[in-house]
């Protein structure tokens, strides 16, 4: 058996680390996780204590949407920095909330942003079908101000585990937020009150990678620290490789995948996207066809994953069809993929897939940009070396 120390949930840690900083009483964020994303947002909550602001955000997402509006409700005027696909993913409707709450957004070019002015409070309206990351900058920027907040969410909100995690974040740092439908009520003047220590949970994302692994493979994986209790979506993968077919026993913060005979199924994944590239493996490697739907929004990721998780798993052998919202993943059977030459897209979790991929996979694979896996999980191929 394959044993896995998982790393701490990169979700929570943004969360904590932005709620640390606001906090009015001393707390040490106990996360050990030197990813790429963690250390843009540590260096940006660090820049705070700085006159005039400049807050490189890397290709962080959360990063430059949590921050923008707590620059905002503070008061402060700042530079957002961003490389990669970062500044070409979406910030009109939080930019547009911000401009009609008294602040100056601007765009210097596709790499910097700005922020000037003061976040006042009133009702603030998000789509529920762009990106999560937008409600919760509103919830850490909120309860700073002096005047009460609501924010109405105009549809469907998708990935709302996302947002139950800032909440449980926010509840242990003393934020009061009140839940309506469709709508959260903020109140105005409160004070950021956190723990002396504030321990980071493990990361259910990172782990989808080896459960897959468990269940494709050989030999079962067990993933110990994590929260079988959670806040975090990405705990759904139990459930998804069960409807695969796969044997999963769970032991208090233990989780164990056992190899197993798959089998296609259809998976939503509207709540889950950044478990997709591990799903779409797991089907790759099972017996009959498995459709991936409502998966429109990874697309605006990293990369654009839908093509990324497409080309990468046909150039390794399987047979993927992409489709404007999904994939079609027509399964081997359990025979083993060809491998080769995969590109990484620059995306973190096609990394995860296609090095993972490469332990069912009759030759070797080859990883282009494989150092893109630093945005999330520096540590990962140390731990692939577990296999040999």
């Amino acid at each position: 058996m394959i044993n896995i120390d998982i790393i701490p949930s990169k979700s929570y840690a943004h969360r904590a680390l932005i709620c640390a900083a606001l906090s009015k009483t001393p707390t040490e964020v106990i996360c050990p996780l030197d990813s790429e994303d963690i250390r843009a947002t540590r260096a940006c909550v660090g820049a705070l204590a700085a006159g005039e602001i400049v807050m490189d955000c890397g290709e962080s997402g959360s990063t430059l949407r949590f921050m923008l509006p707590v620059l905002g409700a503070l008061g402060r005027k700042g530079t957002f920095v961003t490389k990669g696909r970062l500044g070409k993913r979406p910030m009109g409707p939080l930019a547009d909330q911000l401009t009609a709450h008294g602040c100056a957004v601007g765009r210097n070019d596709q790499e910097r942003l700005t922020v000037d002015g003061r976040l006042t409070g009133g009702i603030f309206h998000l789509p529920g079908n762009v990106s999560s990351q937008f409600i919760t900058g509103l919830l850490l920027a909120l309860p700073n101000l002096a005047e009460d907040s609501r924010i109405v969410i105009d549809g469907h909100l998708e990935s709302a585990a996302y947002v139950d995690i800032t909440l449980d974040v926010l509840k242990d740092f003393g934020i009061r937020i009140g839940v309506e439908e469709n709508a959260f009520f903020i109140e105005g003047g409160q004070k950021f009150r956190g723990p002396a220590e504030y321990t980071v949970e493990g990361d259910w994302s990172a782990a989808a990678n080896w459960l897959v692994a468990g269940a494709i493979g050989s030999e079962p994986v067990r993933v110990r620290g994590l929260n079988t209790d959670s806040r975090q979506g990405d705990m759904r993968i139990v459930e998804v490789l069960g409807s695969l077919g796969c044997e999963i026993g769970v032991s208090g913060e233990d989780v164990t995948s056992y190899p197993s005979e798959l089998t296609g199924t259809q998976i939503d994944v509207s709540g889950i996207p950044d478990l997709t590239p591990a799903i779409a493996l797991a089907a790759a490697m099972a017996h009959g066809q498995t459709r991936i739907i409502n998966a429109g929004r990874l697309r605006l990721k990293e990369s654009d994953r839908l093509t990324a998780i497409s080309e990468t798993l046909n150039s390794l052998g399987a047979r993927v069809i992409e489709e404007p919202e999904g994939l079609i993943i027509e399964g081997s059977g359990g025979v083993q993929l060809d491998g080769g030459t995969a590109d990484s897209f620059g995306d973190h979790r096609i990394v995860m897939m296609a090095a993972v991929a490469s332990l069912v996979s009759r030759n070797k694979v080859e990883i282009n940009g494989r150092e893109a896996v630093n945005k999330s999980y520096p540590g990962f191929f140390k731990e692939l070396e577990k296999w040999r």
